[in-house]
């Protein structure tokens, strides 16, 4: 049955919302708690108009004695996206009383509380007045709502995976098996590590890789038939990957917003890189394989790295010192590079533009994330 070429789907969705449709209380109170503090919300669907006023009208008339629209400061529908993040269509008036389009093409600015149709994300940002990561978009499309917006327009993301929870709970019932993959993991890297380039017989792994597939079968349905959307095994999937590079924050549900307020940082826990991974801290470095140095100094053969700081970065400090003060006396022009930095010159956690950073007020974009969790919705963070 086609669904989507019939329209199918949508009228069944129609005729049974509140088995559908899932209406909670929160939302005018998220929205309402936004606009108060000077964001500027605007519906981004590439549902029609009628289909999108019986969904908005169920969810959020009843409440307070107003109209959906009045939620938003503006409205488009039929947004054709990905497309509207790129050229875009016509833009058009939508009539609301009889749902239908308006002749002739829109000219001139949108006009809050009115409904449009089609259009570009320029038109758009140039309404709202914004421009990258001045806006936050939210939506459950990985390709169509975050890649697209995060890729062409620099917005940030809000990505909604409402299969979050079930993950979670799969993840804190099923740890003991990621745990157990990761030691016949550590298995195979041991057997390995006897080797070098001198070995022409591989060894026979046979036995552990069939205890590897048997662990990552467990693992995958325990999340159902199709296994997990973010991993199967050790190894994340595509949809992960993409999320974890183009969405900025994730969730559930964007009502988790609540929780925070909207100044609220946003920040992943560090990850360790694979190259840093490999590091014992407990024991000294491998002096004997080739250091490729950056400092500025040529006289880096006296360093000394047997753990001092007097005989290590304190000493190239002082050769670099040195090396100037030579180049001086000799005739030299100074200064031909840039002076080594003196002070921390960037705040990492702090990633704003000048103009956002000496701002007093600042929009939704104060919901910052660099990377990617929270039991109660702080999931790319969470959120």
């Amino acid at each position: 049955m086609a669904f989507s070429v019939q329209g199918l789907l949508k009228q069944l969705t129609l005729d049974n919302l509140r088995k559908y449709v899932h209406k909670d209380e929160r939302l005018p109170v998220l929205f309402n708690r936004m606009r108060a503090h000077g964001s500027k919300l605007f519906l981004l669907t590439n549902s029609d108009f009628s289909y999108t006023d019986k969904i908005m009208t169920y969810l959020l008339n009843g409440f307070e004695n107003r109209s959906w629209q009045s939620y938003f400061d503006y409205v488009v529908v039929d947004a054709k996206k990905p497309g509207f993040f790129e050229g875009g269509t016509t833009l058009r008036e939508v009539d609301t009383e009889s749902g239908t389009l308006k002749l002739g093409v829109h000219m001139g600015p949108m006009k809050a509380g009115r409904v449009y149709a089609g259009g570009s994300v320029n038109t758009l940002s140039q309404m709202l007045g914004i421009s990258g990561k001045e806006a936050i978009y939210f939506g459950d499309h990985i390709f169509g709502d975050i890649l697209k917006s995060k890729k062409i327009r620099g917005w940030r993301t809000f990505l909604v995976v409402p299969e979050l929870g079930q993950e979670l709970n799969v993840w804190h019932d099923k740890r003991h098996l990621f745990a157990r993959l990761g030691e016949l993991d550590s298995k195979v890297s041991e057997i390995f590590r006897q080797y070098d380039s001198t070995a022409t017989t591989k060894p026979d792994i046979g036995v552990i890789q069939e205890s590897i597939r048997e662990v990552v079968h467990e693992m995958d349905m325990s999340y159902g038939m199709l296994g997990s959307i973010f991993r199967s095994g050790s190894r994340q999937t595509h949809f992960a990957g993409q999320m974890i590079r183009y969405a900025d924050l994730y969730s559930s549900t964007f009502l988790n917003l609540l929780h925070y307020p909207f100044f609220y940082l946003f920040k992943a826990p560090t990850m360790e890189m694979p190259h840093e991974s490999t590091v014992d801290p407990e024991l000294p470095i491998d002096t004997s394989m080739n250091l490729s140095y950056r400092g500025r100094s040529t006289s880096l053969k006296s360093v000394s790295f047997d753990g001092s700081r007097e005989n290590g970065l304190e000493e190239v400090a002082r050769d670099i010192v040195i090396d100037d003060a030579a180049s001086c006396s000799k005739g030299h022009v100074p200064h031909l590079r840039a002076d080594t930095p003196r002070r921390i010159t960037h705040h990492h956690d702090v990633d704003d533009s000048d103009d956002e950073l000496s701002s007093p007020e600042s929009s939704s974009s104060d919901l910052k994330a660099n990377g990617h969790e929270d039991e109660n919705g702080a999931d790319q963070v969470q959120a």
